[in-house]
């Protein structure tokens, strides 16, 4: 033990050593500090009066009147104490004992998470625990309160006979989670509760049940694997109940029946080259995974996948299947892909001609049940690429290609379409394209910003091979979009199965000017245009489908931290009338915070995009104290006069405190109820640092009576 004092008395007699002054005593990693210390050598037992303050080797720091210490400072008791923790956390009691070093038993006792105000230490927290007696067992790292009232700024809010808590040390702590309450039309009246079970540190799981008054209960759990170069993620829920399914263009209710969702994700690093996968999501119907808030996805995914990494090289096999859970009156039947293989290798640069070598190789089995069109390809592909710069600074790259394609396909939908021809076909296709693009920038330095000009012109020559690969069927390249991002790619197809033959000319021009103080202002504009007199592969709508192209644009702005625009635009080629036009914009100003996202778009032959759409969504948060914000959101289909309307609109209110979180959003959606998530939805989250978060699943206030606001 190591003392300092401005003073220091040794009895003999009493065999104890007193220090007064400014008094400091080390011991075991923790220091006392008081202005009167009396220290028993025999019995090994120190007394500290006035001013006391002990630091443990952890970081926390106790304040008190009076404190006796024995057996290296980790036995003793305090009067009047209070405790400022490693984590922030703080303590007062009246009084305090320590046993074993391990566990501290307090009398009328508070103990809040909350950190002092700078400003005025003195007020009351957020919320704190008063109890009539509190034990901090550092062992099990938990708080246990005896008697406990539960106040909010000061004001009792509920009383409990026990409660118990991990404290801030803790990562991990076995025990049941805060429950959730809620109400809807569908479900009833909800409460919610789990159990987490922390197995190891790499190991935990959940379960839980949702009771409802109106539905059967929903069983749920989660299980957590982490190893040391992989990980195991499993989640699901199981129940019995009703749903409304689409039949015929109408909504129509179930009956009671078997519902369930199961979601696999996992990844192992086999070693520096090789890694595999998994992903599964499946859910019984269309509406379980919205009806029940698991996910809003539209399209499920499952795959199992094995990866390699080589330098530059890279090859993937997976194993696929989809499962649609959008709500049509016509669903298409999603293919199996068992397996796709994919390979892709890269040369050095400068190591072949003074250019880059590459090679592809692309391997697909789709599969459909019943009847569905079943497909198989191979497509390789060898490619060479050089970039030349000139000595005035013209920018020009070469990339040439040779490809060669395998089909077989069975059951083809042609077959339905056109009586007579086979539903079996073996098709084979070679091309060859050269691919030149050209740009010569021009910049120009001012005083705080600099003008770059950017002129870019492209020549792809390839043969005209659209007639002799008809019979080949379309399955990833029905979803053609021309933009400012494709529009110089040599093939603006978005998959393998349809290629963009014969030779185009592409020009454009990018003007941008980019402040130092990090704002900038870009304008593209571009177009294509094809250089023989054979039909276009593009269909109507693409942008594409006329001998010259769209005119497509692109405008970026942004303004420091406080602004950022996105425009990207196509324009028809033959009166500039508008066929896409897509805005995404936000603003930082102040405590204000703006975003809104436009989207108008023609119809696209063959595509998913059937039909115009015209939808824009709008978000407003307003920060009006450092704790507290208001936030509302709208979501309008401007499409047809039939769909046109309100989609979803939201409105929340938060308090974002240091210790405690509260968050409440009034939602109202107006889809079908098909979907599974139309109706009213008012939701309160609350978050108390250290114990948990306590939340509603929905107060769903929809009713039959909603189906007049579609």
């Amino acid at each position: 033990m190591d003392f300092v004092a401005d003073n220091l008395v040794h009895d003999d007699q009493t065999q104890t050593v007193t220090a007064t002054g400014n008094v400091e005593m080390v011991q075991g990693g923790r220091t006392l500090k008081a202005d009167k210390v009396i220290y028993n050598l025999t019995t090994d037992k120190a007394k500290a009066v006035g001013n006391v303050v002990l630091t443990e080797a952890n970081g926390d720091v106790h304040r008190a009147d009076e404190l006796e210490l024995s057996k290296q400072m980790t036995e003793g008791y305090v009067d009047h104490v209070y405790s400022t923790l490693e984590d922030g956390s703080r303590l007062w009691a009246d009084r305090g004992v320590r046993e074993g070093g391990n566990v501290t038993t307090l009398t009328e006792a508070a103990y809040t998470p909350c950190e002092a105000c700078e400003t005025n230490p003195d007020a009351e927290p957020v919320w704190q625990i008063r109890a009539s007696e509190v034990v901090h067992n550092k062992e099990e790292q938990r708080i246990v309160y005896r008697n406990a009232t539960f106040d909010v700024f000061g004001v009792p809010v509920f009383w409990t006979p026990y409660v118990s808590h991990a404290d801030g040390t803790v990562n991990q702590k076995s025990g049941l989670l805060t429950p959730s309450f809620g109400y809807s039309s569908d479900l009833g009246l909800q409460i919610s509760n789990s159990y987490y079970y922390a197995i190891d540190p790499h190991r935990d799981a959940t379960i839980g049940v949702t009771a409802m008054t109106d539905q059967l209960p929903l069983v749920f759990g989660e299980y957590r694997h982490r190893f040391n170069n992989a990980y195991l993620e499993m989640s699901g829920g199981a129940t019995y109940s009703s749903r409304t399914e689409d039949v015929g263009g109408e909504d129509v209710e179930q009956d009671d029946e078997a519902r369930g969702h199961l979601i696999v994700d996992g990844l192992w690093n086999i070693n520096e080259k090789w890694r595999a996968g998994i992903g599964l999501e499946l859910a019984s119907d269309d509406q379980y995974m919205r009806q029940y808030d698991f996910s809003d996805d539209d399209v499920l995914e499952n795959q199992i996948y094995v990866e390699r990494f080589s330098g530059r090289n890279y090859a993937v096999g997976r194993l696929l299947s989809f499962q649609d859970i959008r709500i049509r009156e016509e669903q298409r039947d999603q293919p199996n892909i068992l397996p796709e293989m994919q390979v892709s290798m890269l040369g050095e640069p400068g190591q072949m001609l003074g250019g880059r070598w590459s090679a592809d190789l692309s391997v697909l089995n789709l599969h459909r049940e019943g009847s569905g069109q079943d497909m198989d390809r191979v497509v390789a592909e060898l490619g060479w690429q050089r970039r030349l710069t000139s000595d005035t600074g013209l920018l020009t790259t070469v990339d040439l290609k040779l490809r060669g394609d395998g089909y077989y396909t069975s059951d083809r939908d042609i077959a339905d379409s056109e009586p007579g021809r086979s539903n079996e076909g073996k098709e084979t296709r070679g091309f060859a394209s050269a691919h030149i693009v050209t740009t010569y920038p021009v910049v120009k330095d001012f005083e705080r910003s600099q003008l770059v000009i950017a002129p870019e012109a492209a020549l792809t020559v390839s043969p005209n091979i659209s007639s002799e690969s008809s019979n080949i069927p379309n399955e990833d390249s029905q979803d053609v979009q021309l933009d400012a991002s494709n529009l110089f790619s040599s093939d603006r197809f978005p998959g393998y199965d349809r290629i963009e033959d014969g030779s185009h000319a592409t020009y454009g021009v990018r003007t941008g000017v980019y402040g130092y103080d990090g704002s900038k202002g870009e304008i593209f504009l571009g177009q294509s245009y094809r250089l023989d007199d054979n039909t276009t592969p593009f269909p109507e709508g693409s942008g594409l489908s006329e001998d010259t192209s769209d005119l497509v644009g692109q405008v970026i702005a942004s303004y420091k931290d406080m602004m950022d625009v996105n425009y990207r635009f196509q324009l028809d080629q033959d009166d500039m009338s508008s066929r896409r036009h897509e805005v995404d914009a936000i603003a930082y100003l102040g405590p204000v915070t703006l975003g809104s996202q436009y989207l108008y778009t023609k119809e696209i032959e063959g595509a998913e995009l059937s039909e115009d759409r015209e939808q824009i969504r709008g978000a407003l948060a307003y920060r009006f104290s450092e704790e507290w914000q208001a936030r509302t959101g709208i979501l309008y289909d401007m499409s047809n006069d039939e769909e046109k309307g309100m989609r979803e609109a939201t409105f929340g209110l938060d308090y974002l405190g240091q210790c405690f979180t509260l968050s409440s959003t009034l939602e109202r959606n107006l889809t079908r109820d098909s979907s599974g998530e139309s109706g009213t939805e008012i939701m309160f989250r609350i978050g108390l640092k250290q114990i948990g978060e306590f939340s509603t699943s929905g107060v769903n206030l929809s009713s039959s009576s909603d189906d007049d606001d579609d």
